[in-house]
């Protein structure tokens, strides 16, 4: 019998090897400050956006507007800064702001049918030029120290705020995805939505409430940006989307929807981050280390295709000859345990 979380001790045996390939680099790698900066460096951010996008493509969608309404809410983030305003007022607009983009999104797909990859390849570029036209060209990097503490405060000494938060994000969308009615339904509506739509099941407004907590997980990276960079610009965070994805993928989270645990999420980005550490180290240049990243993302992607594959010739050739597609899971009891928890 498969182990349930095999997949995830995978990614922390990987994780180890990539460890210990980079502690051959580098003397100065096992370091503790070391470490903790360079995990901040690349996933404080990434890792934020990669749990909303997770959600999202759980309930069966896609979302690639997530960088872009990150640097739309750095940028009247900034403006806020240059005008004064405290920052118990900034940080919740900054939030809606980000919720407001995602019902945007949610409510083009479900309210006219469309396909969200290219509603958010629309609105991505919608979003760029609004956070343009409210910043301009130029970066803005006069912050208050109230403003930057979120992506700049070390406690104890080293530990980074913003990597606790992250965690604190993770324990909540595991609580969520794993734990609640509204998570069993996204798993079930990710699995077929045609099933739950004819079992009474609001699906619209789950996938729009998704949209919506994913906007408002990039408002809040979009407080942590400005925090550890101190700059807002509205090319922020123009090249992030593929770690997200591939992170999201190698995790586990079928981009067929319904599969995935947010727990595996969580461990592809330590790998990754440690990879990119690694490479980092190993002074790769960055072109070279995109490449990996994205051959990551198209492994991660092939993998389980190439386990469906094997199933069907196992099933035979009567299975061979009917199908029609990418298998889909299929929907669990409401009372029974969905795979992805």
């Amino acid at each position: 019998m498969r182990h349930p979380f095999g997949w995830e001790a995978i990614l922390v045996v990987l994780t180890l090897l990539c460890a210990a390939w980079a502690a051959t680099l580098s003397p100065f790698y096992l370091d503790a400050d070391q470490i903790l900066y360079s995990l901040q460096q690349a996933l404080a951010v990434a890792g934020l956006l990669a749990g909303g996008l997770m959600m999202i493509i759980v309930a069966g969608e896609i979302d690639i507007s997530l960088p872009a309404t990150l640097a739309m809410g750095t940028i009247l983030f900034a403006r806020m800064a240059e005008a004064g305003l405290p920052i118990w007022f900034a940080v919740p607009v900054v939030l809606l702001l980000g919720a407001t983009a995602g019902v945007i999104n949610g409510s083009l797909v479900v309210g006219f049918g469309l396909p969200s990859l290219a509603v958010t390849l629309g609105t991505s570029a919608a979003y760029r030029a609004l956070a343009l036209a409210l910043g301009g060209q130029e970066g803005h990097a006069a912050f208050p120290d109230s403003y930057i503490s979120l992506g700049s405060t070390l406690l104890w000494g080293s530990v980074p705020l913003s990597l606790l938060l992250l965690g604190a994000v993770y324990l909540m969308l595991g609580g969520v995805m794993h734990g609640t009615v509204f998570g069993r339904l996204l798993y079930m509506v990710g699995a077929n939505a045609t099933a739950m739509r004819f079992s009474g099941a609001r699906v619209g407004a789950i996938k729009v409430a998704t949209f919506a907590a994913a906007g408002g997980i990039a408002g809040l990276a979009a407080l942590v940006y400005v925090g550890q960079f101190e700059s807002a610009r509205a090319d922020n965070a123009s090249e992030i989307l593929l770690f997200v994805v591939a992170a999201v993928t190698l995790g586990g989270v079928d981009v067929f929807g319904g599969r995935g645990r947010v727990a595996g999420v969580f461990l592809a980005l330590l790998l990754l981050g440690t990879l990119k550490n690694g490479m980092g180290l190993a002074n790769l240049p960055g072109p070279v280390q995109t490449l990996i990243i994205g051959s990551v993302l198209v492994v991660s992607v092939t993998i389980p295709q190439l386990s469906r594959l094997r199933l069907r010739l196992r099933a035979g050739p009567t299975a061979s000859r009917t199908y029609a597609g990418p298998p889909r899971p299929a929907v669990p009891h409401p009372g029974a345990r969905e795979e992805g928890q």
